[in-house]
């Protein structure tokens, strides 16, 4: 029986036989380029022949003279030596350099697709179902194993809400994935929910080639659920990012997009309240503003006013009668009293005037008895305003 290496001893022997194999340490190799993305000061890359994926890096990047343009499914010649790490298990290419060959058929497949969806309407906002504010029946396409569906879940419950998750377990990635997903589907179309969400975690270009296949694109733009789909990815869009109604990068925003309007709720309620109560408010000071109106008005129209006013006016004018009624009565009065004075005044001069009066007779004698004139006489009267000739006829 041989004996049993340890994982160090392995690993260390590995890397040994690598380092000292002379077809490792300088190989040449043509492939797809798939999964290209940075990491501080390194570029990662991936060589692709279908479902084959060999991992390749150039250390300190911009250091380097290569002056290439890296794109995802050109096809490339990279020469360099294989590196072993110890803590991943992970054989990898160090590059040292790089030349196109051209577009791999691949990737011309997947651009002349992703083309006739476009032509087909597939991708176009007009197409796109609108998603409930408050979705209360969903269903779930992930894998039951995955972070995506603890993640997806747990931001849902993190409000009291009545959302109902239906759970349709897949595989998302490998073979079997594309059957299942689309069976999910399937399935879940026929039970009349509010939403799909068809989501993962994080991966490759690779990792995610499943959600590009051409009947799941064709079933999801063809359901009658609104779908969202939650990749977990930063840079690659696939074609089900396009095509869905609603396009999120991770399980846990699809989650807080799901349970956004749920978390909201309690502060929109209040914030209506309020609003509803300055409205009621600035209602009530209008009607009270024109309520008092009206009050002026009433109080102005009201007959007893006029009654009142007339009344006050007979008052007036009885007074001013009174005052008219006095006035005259002592303006009389006063007369009376003058006129009175002035007679008495003037028979008092009558009186004095007659006291005064002197009778003569023809030899110019005063007279003091009638009996000492005779009928035919002529006689001088003297007043004391003037004098007068009289003739006695009786006597």
């Amino acid at each position: 029986m041989l004996k049993a290496l340890s994982v160090k001893e392995f690993n260390q022997y590995f890397k040994t036989s690598i380092k000292h194999d002379p077809i490792l340490t300088r190989v040449y190799i043509n492939g797809s380029l798939a999964n290209i993305r940075f990491n501080g000061a390194h570029l990662y890359f991936s060589l692709k022949e279908g479902n084959d994926i060999i991992d390749c890096v150039i250390y300190y990047y911009e250091d380097k003279d290569i002056e290439f343009k890296f794109k995802e499914g050109m096809d490339v010649l990279v020469k360099g030596n294989f590196s072993y790490n110890n803590y991943s298990s992970r054989v990898v290419i160090i590059t040292s350099e790089i030349k196109e060959n051209g577009v791999s058929e691949e990737y011309l497949k997947f651009v002349k697709m992703k083309e006739d969806f476009k032509d087909k309407g597939y991708f176009d906002l007009t197409n796109k179902k609108e998603i409930p504010k408050f979705p209360k029946n969903i269903g779930l396409i992930t894998s039951k194993d995955g972070a995506a569906l603890v993640d997806f879940v747990s931001v849902i419950n993190q409000k009291p809400n009545n959302i109902n998750i239906k759970l349709f377990p897949v595989k998302v990635q490998g073979s079997e994935a594309v059957n299942l997903i689309l069976k999910g589907l399937n399935d879940l179309e026929k039970m009349n929910l509010d939403v799909i969400v068809i989501t993962r975690g994080g991966g490759s270009s690779e990792d995610l080639a499943v959600f590009n296949d051409r009947e799941i694109i064709e079933s999801v733009f063809k359901s009658k659920t609104p779908i969202i789909s939650a990749i977990g990815h930063k840079i690659d869009t696939t074609l089900l990012d396009l095509v869905a109604d609603l396009s999120l990068q991770t399980p846990t925003e699809a989650g807080s997009y799901i349970i956004a309007n749920y978390t909201n709720i309690e502060s929109e309620m209040k914030k209506n309240l309020l609003l509803m109560k300055d409205i009621i408010n600035g209602q009530i000071r209008i009607n009270e503003y024109k309520l008092a109106i009206l009050k002026q008005k009433l109080k102005a129209a009201n007959p007893k006013n006029d009654i009142l006013q007339k009344e006050k006016d007979v008052k007036n004018l009885k007074r001013a009668l009174d005052r008219a009624l006095e006035n005259n009565l002592n303006f009389n009065k006063h007369r009376l009293d003058v006129l009175e004075a002035r007679l008495k005044a003037a028979k008092n001069l009558i009186e004095a005037r007659k006291e005064n009066i002197v009778i003569k007779n023809a030899e110019n004698k005063e007279v003091f008895s009638k009996y000492s004139l005779s009928v035919g006489e002529e006689i001088e009267i003297n007043f004391s305003d003037g004098r007068i000739k009289a003739v006695v006829t009786d006597g």
